[in-house]
């Protein structure tokens, strides 16, 4: 089938019909497109926090969580919305690593991303989304799946390419629409739905 005067969305939906595994938002440009760039103010606290929340990054790559969230308490001393969504993501890190059963790392990671969520309202920028799209996966595994579609719709219209295809995939009606025709793919014919 010759694709050559095809839209990049049109080919992605004969991608999706031929992969019936795939939604749209797998086979579609997934580059994050945002509207605003993050506020960054130059100040010596602002300085001072970036440069905290770097090395507590880099802490957290080698595994060493602990002392990546220390320097990150010090970075939220100052009002920077990028330095409690690290904050909240360092918690959840350390939540998986130590395997804890109670709920106690997501329920601050949870309040560090309201309180980056405060810092944004009203702004359409990449540290915004990211915070919408880390507590729409937190809702998520408290399986408060409709409050955890309206962050990923919001994220969505920021641009995440990642929320776009949790929207997708939190979508029953797609669901089950994907699962149908991936039967018929297979060739069954008792379709179950």
């Amino acid at each position: 089938m010759n694709t050559d005067g095809l839209s990049e969305r049109d080919r992605a939906v004969l991608r999706s019909i031929f992969d019936p595994t795939a939604t749209i938002g797998d086979v579609i440009d997934q580059s994050d497109q945002f509207l605003e760039e993050d506020e960054e103010l130059d100040t010596p606290e602002w300085r001072e926090s970036r440069e905290l929340c770097a090395r507590a990054v880099a802490l957290a790559e080698a595994g060493e969580l602990e002392s990546a969230l220390q320097l990150l308490r010090r970075a939220t001393a100052t009002p920077r919305p990028a330095a409690h969504s690290d904050t909240a993501q360092v918690l959840r890190l350390m939540q998986r690593d130590d395997g804890c059963d109670d709920e106690f790392y997501d329920l601050e990671a949870m309040t560090e991303l309201n309180r980056a969520l405060e810092l944004t309202a009203g702004k359409r920028s990449r540290c915004r989304a990211q915070a919408l799209c880390q507590r729409g996966l937190l809702l998520r595994k408290r399986g408060l799946d409709d409050a955890a579609r309206v962050d990923f719709a919001e994220a969505a219209k920021l641009g995440s390419s990642f929320a776009k295809k949790q929207v997708v995939e939190l979508n029953p009606y797609a669901a089950l629409c994907n699962q149908m025709l991936s039967q018929v793919m297979r060739g069954e014919t008792d379709i179950k739905i």
